[in-house]
């Protein structure tokens, strides 16, 4: 979708909660909306908007069906699964992406537990991991690193456990 117009506002949650919403138009009028906890009931613009894009990157899911009525369909992924329930609020995450000899950090991210960390770290990587040009790019290294709100990083997903989840999951 090539995005033309974005808009971000205040809104509420069904429950009354403030929250913040960004919309994202793009040419033929689709628009992908993005709902985010806001609890001050304020947020800088780009801010926002960087939180969104994060987020539709960590939940974009490339292909995968979530079910076994979306794997037989004709791709409208109309059948909605539970695929994790949580009732604590979970914690805090934040992503690096290797990004050529840099690196990309995206803001946190609420998430259920370390595992379901984790499981975005190694989807990530395998996705970078197949944009990675041989003999271009280089093939070693880190690709994904998660760390606490305090910056410790719990985890690192580098080529090598990248590779290994792709060819398990083919």
């Amino acid at each position: 979708m090539q995005v033309v117009r974005t808009e971000v506002f205040d809104a509420a949650a069904p429950n009354g909660q403030p929250i913040l919403r960004v919309v994202f138009c793009g040419e033929g009028g689709e628009c992908v909306t993005v709902d985010m906890a806001n609890p001050d009931g304020s947020a800088a613009v780009q801010a926002a908007l960087d939180r969104a894009k994060a987020i539709l990157v960590q939940t974009a899911t490339f292909d995968l069906a979530a079910n076994d009525y979306d794997a037989n369909s004709n791709g409208n992924f109309d059948e909605i699964a539970v695929t994790s329930i949580s009732d604590a609020a979970g914690d805090v995450y934040v992503f690096d992406y290797r990004d050529g000899e840099t690196s990309r950090r995206i803001p946190p991210s609420r998430l259920p537990s370390f595992d379901a960390a984790r499981a975005e770290a190694i989807r990530c990587a395998m996705d970078i991991l197949a944009d990675l040009q041989p003999g271009t790019d280089d093939l070693t290294g880190w690709l994904v690193r998660v760390s606490n709100e305090k910056g410790d990083v719990l985890c690192t997903i580098d080529v090598a456990e990248a590779e290994a989840a792709r060819h398990a999951i083919q």
